[in-house]
């Protein structure tokens, strides 16, 4: 018996996350007892191909070092490489994605962070010749799939579709991802295959994201914004406090793409004006200040860059000007909040 006793906490002190528990307590998220922020990343394509999930995986400890204890990830990618890896009306997924993706998911369970998994991305879903003849049974379906396939990893929150008021989304004629009841649809599913596992999803629209947050299937509010919040002063604290006085409360709230293709503007790669980092830098001071409230950091030319032209690394290099040029001064800014 004592044997037994040993061995069963030599796991417990070897491989933490395996004992524990990602769950939600009011707004914030726990691992076991421990509350876990929810500083993000989002690395939308990561899984798209070897060299991206290679590249990613070598940076996650230097992440970590700076605070950051979650990324997002799509499965079917984002502008800077996309593709759909389901098949057989989306009964299976294709092999090598799901390989690189569970590599990603393990690799950061070794460092006790989250992935942010998201399933369905606007253009691919506008593009796709293959998915033009999907039905809504078959989005069902790769719902289920995912879900499955995601089963045995307790680092992982499902987020179910990429900005859901997309106008692009209006090319699938399979299934109206626009409607926020649809999404909601789509959460339920997730919770009939594995009923533990947390969900979320959002987009730019704050009243369909009121209608979403609100929702009791929906355990975390995952929202974006853009360039249009930014004329209009309108930062993640400003959408926060919206959110809660429509009644979107006891849940977390996170913004998982900062600014959007706004950032596109920050050329050559990682070169940021003082204005844009201001900007940037608002958001950590904005989310700090509030309960439940996180974000995540997005770079299009240099996260995101593929189809900016521009390759994509997930590095974060210099400080963001033309003689360092990278991304690390957001993350030094976090780090020196947070501590």
């Amino acid at each position: 018996m004592y044997k037994v006793f040993v061995i069963l906490l030599l796991i417990l002190v070897t491989n933490p996350l395996d004992a524990q528990k990602l769950t939600i307590r009011g707004e914030f998220f726990y691992w076991g007892d421990q509350e876990l922020p929810f500083w993000g990343v989002r690395v939308a394509s990561a899984s798209q191909n070897e060299a991206n999930t290679y590249d990613l995986i070598k940076n996650l400890r230097i992440y970590k070092s700076f605070g950051i204890n979650a990324i997002s990830v799509f499965v079917q990618g984002s502008s800077g490489g996309y593709e759909d890896p389901f098949r057989k009306g989306g009964k299976k997924l294709e092999s090598d994605h799901l390989e690189r993706l569970t590599r990603i998911i393990k690799a950061c369970k070794d460092l006790n962070m989250v992935v942010i998994v998201g399933i369905f991305y606007q253009r691919t879903m506008a593009y796709d010749k293959e998915l033009s003849i999907l039905t809504e049974a078959d989005v069902y379906q790769a719902v289920r799939t995912i879900t499955k396939k995601l089963k045995p990893y307790n680092n992982v929150v499902i987020n179910i579709a990429n900005e859901q008021n997309s106008s692009y989304y209006k090319e699938f004629k399979g299934f109206d991802f626009n409607d926020p009841q649809n999404i909601i649809s789509l959460y339920q599913v997730v919770k009939e295959v594995d009923k533990d596992r947390i969900v979320g999803a959002g987009g730019y629209d704050d009243n369909l994201n009121v209608i979403i947050g609100k929702s009791p299937h929906v355990d975390a509010l995952l929202f974006d914004t853009f360039s249009g919040d930014i004329e209009k002063n309108q930062h993640s604290g400003w959408h926060y406090d919206y959110f809660r006085a429509q009644g979107v409360v006891d849940k977390p709230i996170i913004n998982v793409e900062l600014f959007g293709g706004w950032t596109g503007q920050f050329v050559p790669p990682g070169v940021y004006t003082e204005a844009g980092k201001k900007i940037h830098l608002q958001e950590i001071d904005e989310a700090v200040k509030r309960p439940g409230l996180y974000v995540h950091f997005h770079s299009n030319p240099w996260m995101q860059g593929v189809l900016d032209g521009y390759p994509i690394r997930y590095d974060l290099d210099g400080l963001g000007t033309s003689k360092d040029p990278g991304i690390r001064w957001w993350f030094e800014y976090l780090r020196s909040q947070i501590r």
